[in-house]
C-alpha cells in the first residue's frame, strides 16, 4: 500500500516537469500573497519589519489551505479523464491512488513553503527560534494539510465538476481564512468576530507558527492545531475512503 501510493504520487508529479507555466504559478503564488499581504496592507502602519513578522507565517498559512483545494481539484480531474478507471484494473490497493493524489500535493507544498520562506527572508523575515521549531512550524503545517486534503479529496470525490468543488471548498477556506488572525490581531474587533477568531482552527495555526518561528509561549494553540487535525482527519478520511469506492466501483 505504501509503495504503491508512493509509486502513484510520482507519477502525479512527473506533469509538472512538461508543464512549466503550472510549476511558474506554484513559485509565484507566494511571492503575490506576500507583496498583497505584507507590502499593500501590512505597510500601511509604516512599521514593514513587525508586519513582515506577524504576516509571514499567516502566508504560510494560507499556503497550506490554498494547496489543499488542489487535491480535490485534481481528483476530480482524473475521476473526469477516466484515469482512475484504469486504476481500477490494476493490481493495486484500491486506496493507493488517493493517497498517491495527496502526498503528491504535500510535495508541492513542501516546495511552495520553502519559496515562501526565501521570499521571505529576502523581504525582512528572520526566524528568531532554533532549528528545531521552525522543522516543528514545518510539520505542523504539513500535518494540518494533510488532514485537511482529506475533506478536499471528500468534496472532489462527491460533487459533479471541477468548478463546483473548487467553488465549494473556496467558500468554506475563505471565512477561515480571512476571519482569522492570520493577518490581523483580533483586538479591537466586534464581540462575534473575536469569538470566531478564537475559536477559529486557523488563527491556532497561524499563532502556532509564529511562537514556532518568531517566539512566544505558543504551546496551546500547537495543541489546538493538533487536535484539529485530528479531528477533522477522523471525519474525513472515512468518509473520502467511502466516495472514493462508490465512484469507482
Amino acid at each position: 500500500m505504501i509503495s504503491q501510493s508512493l509509486t502513484l504520487a510520482w507519477r502525479s508529479l512527473v506533469p509538472l516537469r512538461n508543464s512549466p507555466g503550472q510549476l511558474v504559478g506554484l513559485l509565484m503564488q507566494p511571492i503575490f500573497m506576500i507583496v498583497v499581504f505584507v507590502y499593500l496592507f501590512g505597510g500601511s502602519g509604516g512599521d514593514r519589519a513587525g508586519a513582515v513578522q506577524y504576516m509571514l507565517p499567516g502566508v504560510l498559512t494560507q499556503v497550506a489551505l490554498i494547496t489543499t483545494i488542489g487535491t480535490g481539484m485534481n481528483l476530480a480531474t482524473d475521476i473526469g479523464n477516466g484515469v482512475f478507471d484504469r486504476f481500477r484494473t490494476m493490481p493495486i490497493a484500491r486506496a493507493a491512488p488517493l493517497a498517491g493524489r495527496i502526498l503528491a500535493d504535500l510535495a508541492t507544498l513542501m516546495v511552495t513553503i520553502m519559496m515562501s520562506l526565501l521570499i521571505g527572508y529576502v523581504v525582512g523575515f528572520r526566524i528568531r527560534t532554533g532549528p528545531l521549531e521552525a522543522l516543528a512550524a514545518v510539520g505542523l503545517m504539513v500535518l494540518f494539510a494533510f488532514a485537511l486534503s482529506w475533506a478536499s479529496a471528500y468534496l472532489g470525490l462527491v460533487t459533479k465538476s471541477v468548478t463546483t468543488m473548487q467553488s465549494m471548498a473556496s467558500a468554506v477556506l475563505l471565512p477561515l481564512t480571512f476571519g482569522s488572525t492570520a493577518f490581523i490581531p483580533a483586538t479591537g474587533l466586534p464581540g462575534w468576530l473575536v469569538w470566531w477568531m478564537n475559536v477559529n482552527p486557523v488563527s491556532h495555526l497561524a499563532s502556532a507558527l509564529r511562537g514556532l518561528m518568531v517566539g512566544g509561549t505558543q504551546a496551546a494553540d500547537v495543541w489546538f492545531t493538533l487536535g484539529w487535525a485530528a479531528a477533522i482527519a477522523a471525519v474525513f478520511v472515512p468518509l473520502a475512503l467511502r466516495a472514493y469506492a462508490r465512484r469507482v466501483s
